[in-house]
């Protein structure tokens, strides 16, 4: 559906945890790798009277276009969203090898997923304690990023209004398209 966002990120990035924060879903979240192990979606709501469905997807891992974790079972699903929102543990030892590894599984599963707008969520910045020092390692990368935490709600207010006003961007594009004959919905 045009209105749902993809939350995709590695196994432990906090994508349950954040979807949680921002929604009335109540996924498992647990000090694993791979509790989730179906999509789950929630409603964020932003503005005033808008909203837009998160979906938070299993975590991925390199192969998974050919099947490795969950593979193409959850591969497909990013297919039918609109918008990806890409979850980064900004205390992983390699960031942009992470990024790299999604964005890779994406584009050989079908290349058309890196197509789709994105933006890059950097995940558990209560963890930096008051360190400030984090580099975005994609300055070279289009897209908004934001350094964000879940637990203590660092940046989420900014996340979620720079996300709700691009999805009602997306909307509106894909209005106008339908209304002049050019797309089917």
């Amino acid at each position: 559906d045009g209105q749902v966002m993809a939350l995709i990120g590695p196994s432990g990035a906090g994508k349950s945890t954040l979807l949680a924060r921002l929604s009335q879903a109540h996924p498992k979240i647990a000090d694993y790798p791979f509790t989730t192990l179906q999509p789950n979606l929630g409603l964020v709501g932003w503005g005033e009277y808008e909203s837009f469905v998160m979906a938070d997807l299993p975590g991925l891992v390199e192969g998974a276009h050919e099947g490795k974790g969950l593979g193409h079972r959850f591969l497909r699903h990013i297919e039918r969203t609109r918008s990806l929102l890409f979850a980064i543990d900004c205390t992983s030892e390699s960031p942009a090898s992470d990024l790299n590894t999604l964005r890779s599984e994406l584009g050989q599963f079908n290349a058309a997923l890196l197509q789709k707008p994105y933006a890059i969520a950097f995940t558990k910045a209560d963890l930096l304690g008051p360190r400030s020092d984090f580099e975005d390692p994609f300055q070279a990368l289009p897209g908004r990023r934001f350094l964000i935490s879940a637990v203590s709600g660092r940046g989420l207010d900014e996340m979620v209004q720079v996300l709700g006003t691009s999805i009602n961007q997306l909307r509106r594009e894909v209005d106008a398209a339908v209304q002049s004959g050019g797309v089917a919905r």
